[in-house]
This record gives structure tokens, C-alpha cells and sequence, in this order.
């Protein structure tokens, strides 16, 4: 719980009143590995913090599965289509390992920006966060091949490897375990 509040305050610092209300607001929860969090096609109107273990958001397009991002200890995320928009996600989000999740409701986070500007404060800066990562990741699909992806792959979840499956890699990176083989064997 701490670490939530310290990854919040990184962002943007939060009054003290702010946090004492909001520690009222989460809930925490544990998902074993291979549960869902959320459920692409339903509204999920939550935003998560990993408190520990490691999730992805994820999606199905003609049989094959395609990961947008990993999230690991001391990241928030959420399922932006359903979380601003009050719009069924287009994704799901699973976890990988046994991961425990603070969560915090839409309509209490309102609530908060509402009354506190240290906490408006904070979810416009990390809605500023969510749209550079959403522009910076698709500029890596659409701009790079698969062995740079692979690369980009390396500096941002590296340290993940062992955490992460072959085939959740290449679902990363849109494309097959045999073409990641290839590019790995190069290295």
C-alpha cells in the first residue's frame, strides 16, 4: 500500500488529506496466474496499480494474440477505452504470475480530482503518461521492423525476460516465435 501512495506521490505529490480519503477508496486483490483482471467487451472502470507480479494487456485479431504492454511491481494501468470513455474494453489484462493489485473506482477517482487539486493534479499527469506510452508504442509498431522492436523489446522489459514467455514476446511484437527465434540467434 505504501509503495501505491509513493508511486503517486512520484508523479505528482498528494495533500495529505488527499491520502488519507483516497486510502479509504482502494481495495486490494490478489489474482493467481492466468486470471483475468479485466475482459476485453466489458466496461472496466478501475485503475490498477501492481503492488506485485506482472500483467499484460492483451487482444485477439484473426487467432493470434497480440500483447500491448507488460506492467510489473509499481505500475498503474487501466483500460483506457472503458476507464475514460464508460465504453466496453477492447483488451483484456491477465496476469502472468500471481499478482497482487490495489485498485481504485472510477467515480471515486472523479470524486477526488474534484475535491482535491493535488489529486487532479496527479491524473492529468498521469493521463499525459498513458498517451505518450500509447504514441510511443505504436510509433514502435508502425515505424520499426521486427529485429528494432526487438530492441526496443530488450530496453524497456530487459530486466523481465525471465518473466515474461517466449510467446508472450512475440505477441509484443506482432510476430511468430519462429521469426523471434531468428532474431535472437542473431544477437
Amino acid at each position: 500500500m505504501s509503495e501505491f501512495i509513493n508511486k503517486l506521490n512520484l508523479i505528482s505529490p498528494l495533500a495529505d488529506d488527499a491520502i488519507a480519503e483516497l486510502l479509504q477508496c482502494i481495495q486490494t486483490t490478489t489474482y493467481e496466474k492466468g486470471e483475468l483482471i479485466h475482459t476485453e467487451g466489458k466496461v472496466n472502470k478501475n485503475l490498477f496499480f501492481v503492488e506485485s507480479g506482472l500483467v499484460k494487456h492483451f487482444y485477439y485479431h484473426d487467432g493470434n494474440q497480440y500483447v500491448f504492454r507488460f506492467f510489473e511491481e509499481n505500475d498503474f494501468f487501466i483500460a483506457t477505452d472503458s476507464f475514460f470513455n464508460d465504453l466496453p474494453a477492447g483488451y483484456s489484462t491477465t496476469a502472468l504470475e500471481k499478482s497482487v493489485i490495489t485498485h481504485l473506482e472510477y467515480d471515486d477517482f472523479e470524486r477526488l480530482c474534484q475535491k482535491y487539486h493535488s489529486f487532479e493534479s496527479f491524473a492529468r499527469k498521469f493521463v499525459s503518461i498513458v498517451a505518450y506510452t500509447a504514441i510511443s508504442n505504436l510509433k514502435g509498431l508502425l515505424y520499426l521492423d521486427a529485429t528494432a522492436r526487438y530492441a526496443k523489446f530488450i530496453k524497456e522489459y530487459g530486466h523481465l525476460q525471465q518473466r515474461i514467455s517466449l510467446g508472450d514476446t512475440a505477441g509484443f511484437l506482432g510476430i511468430s516465435q519462429v521469426q523471434l527465434s531468428r532474431i535472437r540467434s542473431k544477437k
